[in-house]
This record gives structure tokens, sequence and C-alpha cells, in this order.
């Protein structure tokens, strides 16, 4: 599939909204329950027979299995890996190489504070059947840290299987927790990972637009390093089609409230292996989060914790003995094979079905943990927000309630109407930009077709190779003429210079006294400082500067924001004149690689405060 793909979409647009209706779900937590629940069980993809036996548990000194007829689960025991998963005469859709590598595993990155970071598949010390009946097998397989060696992460792991009658797939959560009094840590990640047979699945799938048939893993390994580690050009392929094209993982990146679907198919046989996130509530970031999908391998995961696109911001932190409990998931792991039509479309579309009735029964009510709250025990909260500003396409700024709000399991929390009360110091005399965390309006050039999606930030100096950015009020258009993110300039040297760009603009009068405001909107940054001047830009100090901010990596990961920043830079009135003036932005970090810089969301030029 060819063209461009940077995945974004504009952030809710409960800002654009004078009112909104707030629905939170509260903790993640459930109470125990003996009885299977038919809710979760699916119908059947043509071609499968469901069995008339119930689910069967066959567990050794080793490992543990648990078939319904239509898929066979093997686990390790009491580890808790995925060690194989039969589906349709396939021994095992699953690649695995012990005792390093399995099918599916659970994972945490994370390290003491100073630490350098490593990333541990979590091994299960402990293997109980929660619940064995005809209907459902559910399987635990935990691990204690106070019981284990200190140099594994400090977290209690409890790693939870079920297998229902007549459901061509899997369940899979898992529950971690800190004690109180436990050592300082800092996680970066929680996932987990699947690795379907490479020979079999090497058909992708993660969206309707987002598909297509991927090189071999061993064809990263011969190519060639490009900018960053995962970003590689194959410049041999076991496929021709792949040669000179560019492989990288974040080019499937999706925003977490798009990915609740993706998978890999298998041509022969004709098979399809899916990873359903029924649910956003355990995926830390929210909604518009960019998040990685599948990549080359063939790799499959579900994320719940990261820092792509967000860098330090979103490391969980844990200081001074605090204690934590999370349950991330359940996830569905789900195999289908249609016949007759057995085409990459029809699986595609079977896979979307199920993973709508995933989410229509959402939350779960067959899951026995009590750390997991069945509907009728989760709190809510509503209310109406009130945005006090213009009637434009967006709001600058964050909302944050002023009150710590508690809610309660079962009982609903009633806010009444809450009201932002957007930046704004005086009347707006221009703007660019739309105010909705993203850069996406701007101009996003075509990729080089030599390298697909890979290296926009280097279409910077091919467009202006001599002088950078200049933009007209009332003449520029930004959707044309506003490049989507702020980068360095790479030099003969094979340095990074800063690049400033200039926006101009018609003063009829100048105001004597106060401050003009320029309300500057970053819609991701990645370690650069933005100078702003006013008129001269060979005065002593810019008029104003932002801190060194960002560590997103939005740009270079095919991203359209990453975190946002905002800044109200005021600026004296005698720096403006009466007529011609101008604006100018400069990008001041200097650098090792060219993608370092930021994307704007929007730009604001107002005037001093009107007197009543």
């Amino acid at each position: 599939m060819e063209g461009k793909l940077i995945w974004w979409s504009p952030s809710p647009s409960w800002l654009m909204l004078s009112t909104l209706c707030l629905l939170l779900c509260a903790a993640q937590l459930q109470t125990s329950s003996a009885t299977v629940a038919a809710a979760g069980t699916v119908p059947i993809p043509a071609g499968n027979v469901v069995p008339s036996a119930g689910v069967k548990l066959t567990s050794g000194k080793d490992e543990a299995m648990i078939d319904n007829g239509i898929i066979q689960l093997t686990l390790t025991n009491p580890g808790g890996f995925v060690r194989a998963l039969k589906y349709q005469g396939v021994e095992n859709v699953l690649e695995t190489h012990e005792p390093d590598d399995f099918g599916g595993y659970f994972d945490v990155s994370w390290d003491h504070p100073g630490g350098e970071g490593k990333t541990e598949q979590v091994v299960g010390t402990k293997f109980t059947v929660i619940t064995e009946t005809e209907d459902q097998v559910e399987l635990s397989f935990s691990s204690s840290w106070a019981a284990s060696p200190k140099d594994l992460v400090p977290l209690n792991v409890d790693k939870r299987f079920i297998v229902q009658k007549g459901v061509s797939g899997f369940y899979w959560y898992v529950i971690v927790e800190r004690l109180k009094g436990w050592p300082d840590v800092n996680m970066d990640q929680h996932r987990m990972v699947f690795r379907p047979k490479i020979t079999m699945f090497k058909y992708m799938a993660v969206s309707d637009e987002i598909q297509k048939m991927m090189p071999a893993y061993k064809d990263r390994e011969t190519g060639e390093k490009l900018a960053y580690p995962e970003a590689v050009l194959l410049t041999t392929a076991i496929e021709p089609e792949f040669k000179d094209q560019v492989d990288d993982k974040y080019q499937y990146s999706m925003e977490i409230k798009d990915h609740k679907l993706k998978g890999w198919i298998s041509d022969d046989p004709k098979i399809g292996f899916w990873v359903i996130s029924p649910s956003e509530e355990y995926i830390a970031g929210g909604p518009n989060k960019p998040e990685l999908t599948c990549h080359c391998g063939p790799i499959c995961l579900a994320m719940f914790t990261s820092v792509h696109y967000s860098g330090l911001d979103m490391v969980t932190e844990y200081r001074n003995g605090e204690p934590w409990k999370k349950v991330f998931g359940p996830v569905m792991v789900y195999l289908n094979s249609i016949v007759p039509s057995n085409d990459h479309a029809a699986l595609w579309q079977d896979a979307k079905a199920q993973m709508e009735k995933e989410v229509q029964n959402w939350p779960y009510n067959f899951v026995a943990s009590a750390d997991y709250l069945p509907a009728a025990k989760r709190g809510s909260v509503s209310g109406q927000l009130l945005v006090d500003d213009n009637w434009v396409p967006g709001v600058v700024g964050t909302f944050k309630h002023p009150d710590l709000i508690t809610i309660q399991p079962g009982n609903e929390v009633k806010l009444g109407p809450v009201t932002y009360k957007a930046p704004r110091n005086g009347p707006t005399l221009w703007e660019i930009g739309i105010p909705d965390r993203s850069a996406a309006e701007f101009f996003v050039p075509d990729p080089d077709p030599k390298y697909r999606q890979y290296g926009l930030w280097l279409r910077y100096p091919e467009l202006y190779p001599k002088s950078d950015l200049v933009f007209d009020i009332g003449v520029s258009n930004y959707s044309k003429d506003w490049f989507f993110a702020h980068v360095l300039r790479e030099v003969k040297s094979g340095d990074c210079e800063p690049t400033t760009w200039q926006i101009n603009f018609d003063l009829p009068d100048v105001c004597p006294t106060g401050n003009y405001t320029l309300q500057l909107a970053l819609a991701g940054a990645l370690e650069t400082n933005t100078f702003v001047y006013v008129n001269d830009l060979n005065a002593k100090a810019p008029a104003f500067a932002t801190e060194r901010v960002g560590k997103d990596n939005a740009i270079a990961r095919h991203g359209i924001h990453g975190i946002y920043w905002f800044f109200s830079a005021c600026l004296p009135s005698n720096l403006f004149v009466k007529g011609k003036n101008s604006i100018f932005l400069r990008a001041a970090r200097s650098g090792d690689f060219p993608f370092m810089g930021v994307m704007y969301d929007y730009i604001r030029l107002e005037a001093p405060p009107t007197q009543p």
C-alpha cells in the first residue's frame, strides 16, 4: 500500500463544544463469580465445528493445556508463557523457541532510579486453577516479589487465562501489584507480546487502510540502519517487492482509541490471528496517545503503558513505598478461518465483527478475579463542561477540575455545570492553525517514494534549501505554506543547525501601553527551545523563550502530535510598530538529528486587553 502513513486524528472534540456530558469509569476491579456467563460466547466462523463437549483442562509437571474443540491453548507451568496455540489442524500458529522465546508473554521495562533500564519477561512461580467447568476454564500463573530474587521487578504479578466453550480464541489479563514499603522503581512499559509463526503469517492488518504484505525479519537484519535503529532500509529482500523500502515499526502506530483490533493473516492455510482490546480504560495515556500495534517479525502487541510518543512524561515512578495495583485487560486473542470466503477482506471483516461484540460486552461478567469490577459495581461521574471563549473550532490550554473527585464503586457523582475559562488576554489580531493539539491541518509533504513513509523531516531543507519559511498573515495559507514540523537543517558537515520562521503582519495602530500576547501551543517537541523575537532578530535576547521541552520523538516516528505544551508569551507594546511587523520563531536547539524540533498546534496574537 503506497502513500503517506502518518497516523493521527484531532484531539477530542469536547473542547470545541459549549457543553459536554462526561462519563468516567471508576477503578477497574471486579468481584469473584463462579458463574460463567454466555456473554463471552461468540459465533464460530463458518468451517469451525462447535463441539458438544465442553472445555477440558489437562495439566502436567511443566505445562497446562486447555481445549474447547476449536482452539487448544498450551501454557508453561508454572511460568505462564504461551507455548502453543493449536487451530484448524495447525499444531502451533505461534513462533516458539524455548527456553528464551515463547509465542506469547507479558513483560515489563523497568529499573531502579538512576538505572539504565531493562526488560523482564515475567515468570510465574505458582499455578492455580481458578475456574474449571464445562463452560469455562480460568487459570492463574502468579509470582510474588517478596519470595523472588531482588533483581526482579518489584511487583506481584498474576497472569490469568480464560478459555470458554464455543469461543474461537482465549482471554488474557494480568494483575500487577506493589505493596506498601516496597523499593523505589521506574516502569517504562507493560505489554503483552505475541509472535505468530514466521512461515505462515505475512499479511498484516491494523485498520481498514493499513493492511499490507510485510517483509521478512531477515530482511531487516541485512538492511541499512537509518537515522534511528527502528528504521531500516531493506537493501536486500527475500521478496523483490520490498527491496529499497524502509521498514519501521512506528509506521504502523495508531492512536489508542483506534487500535482495538490488529493482527496477521496466513495465506496457507488461510487463518487470521487477531488481538482485540475491547476497552481503553486499562491503557495509559488516554484515547489520543499514539501507540504501537503490529510490526515486522511478525509481532502483535497489546500495549498497556509505554513512553512511546511521550518520553519521560509517561514513565510510571513509585517512591517512598507507595503502593499500587492495576488490572491490564482482559485482551482477547481471536482466530478465524472463513469458508469459502478465505480472502484477506473477509477475515478482517469477521474480526471487526468479533471486536464489536467484545466492545458491547464490556465490562465482562465472566472474569473471576475480585480485582475486576462488573458493571453494577463501577462508579461514574457526569456533568456539563462549559467553555468560556469565543466560538472557534477548538480551545487552547488544559482544563483541570479544581477539586479532588472521589468515585465510589456503584455510585454516580453528579458535578453539574463546570466552566473552563480558556486563556485569553485580549482580542485576536491573527491566528495560525486550529487549536486541537495536532499539527494535522498544516502542510504535510509527500514522502520520498524511495523511502515510503520515512524521513518527512528531510523534505523541509528540500523545500527551503537556502532560506527558511516565511508566512504572510492574510496571504499565506497554513494548509499549504506552514510546514507541519519546525525542524533543524542538516549542513554539509553533518551537523544540524537551528532554523528561523518568520510571520509577517500589519498593525494599523499600536497600543502605547500594555502587553500583546502570543498564545503558543505545541503539538509535540523533541528537546527544543523556541525563541520568539519581535521585529529584531538580532536583539540581544529574545522577547520570549520556552524552556527546552519535549522527548516525545513524534516527528521521527511518523506522528502528528506527541505531548502538548502551552505558553502565553507577554510581548511589550514598544516592540511593535504601526504598519509592517514580523515575529520570528527560532528552533534554538542545535543537535545531532534533523528531526529535532517542534510541531505547532496553534499560534494566536492578541492585542492588549481592551478597557471596559
